[in-house]
């Protein structure tokens, strides 16, 4: 009885898992599918789309949290080298994240095309920009004032300070930058009389083929870990 207990936690584990791992994926098809238009060309509401162009502010244009450079839109995520995570010590433990965003406007040659990504579920498949802080290092001026007003981030704890290696933090940073070319992905609404993309949306620097690869080759870890639980949920159950 415990046997089968205890597997079905692991298989509900490893099932959600599984889920957080291939979710991203979902969209993939449809990007590669789709052809690219340039924004202008975009009149349909309630369509899937896929559009090319510059970005520019519409309205508040932001600050990103660690390289203090100004965005339309920004994501962040602080982990830790910590000798636990999911039971393997080369791991990195989550301490925090968050994002940021305004709407803004995806120009091309002839017209503009406005974007009002959701804050709920934003997400930016971009270059990420990462800082790597010691534990025995003193984090850079912005990164500290940024630890100071976050309650979430205590300081390394001292035992872990004593294992070489162990305490690092990585600040991870992905934005998007006024003025560069990006690729904007979803469904377009009506709204004020005007044709936009809302909700939640692709927003990458990269091609379509490259945004693919890259959401793929992020899914496999979350998937193999899946199966190794469902695996040992199903064993369990057996024996």
């Amino acid at each position: 009885m415990l046997y089968t207990v205890v597997g079905g936690g692991f298989i509900a584990l490893g099932l959600a898992i599984g889920w957080y791992g291939i979710r991203p994926l979902a969209v993939v098809k449809r990007v590669l599918r789709a052809n690219v238009h340039d924004p202008n060309e975009v009149t349909d509401t309630g369509s899937f789309v896929v559009c090319r162009g510059v970005v520019n502010e519409s309205s508040e244009i932001l600050t990103a949290p660690f390289t203090g450079l100004r965005c339309l839109g920004f994501e962040f995520e602080v982990t830790e080298r910590q000798p636990f995570g999911i039971g393997i010590p080369w791991f990195q433990a989550h301490l925090d994240d968050g994002v940021a965003t305004r709407p803004f406007t995806l120009d091309g040659p002839t017209g503009s095309l406005d974007i009002v990504p959701s804050a709920r579920r934003f997400a930016l498949d971009t270059e990420s920009t990462v800082i790597t802080v010691n534990a025995s290092e003193t984090p850079p001026e912005r990164i500290q004032r940024f630890v100071d007003v976050r309650d979430e981030l205590e300081p390394v704890a001292r035992w872990v300070r004593m294992f070489p290696g162990l305490g690092t933090r990585r600040y991870t940073e992905r934005r998007i930058a006024p003025g560069e070319e990006y690729l904007v992905a979803g469904r377009t609404e009506r709204q004020q009389n005007e044709v936009v993309l809302v909700g939640d949306l692709v927003i990458t620097d990269r091609s379509p083929r490259r945004f693919a690869f890259t959401r793929l080759r992020s899914a496999v870890f979350p998937t193999v870990i899946a199966l190794v639980f469902v695996a040992a949920g199903f064993g369990g159950i057996v024996l």
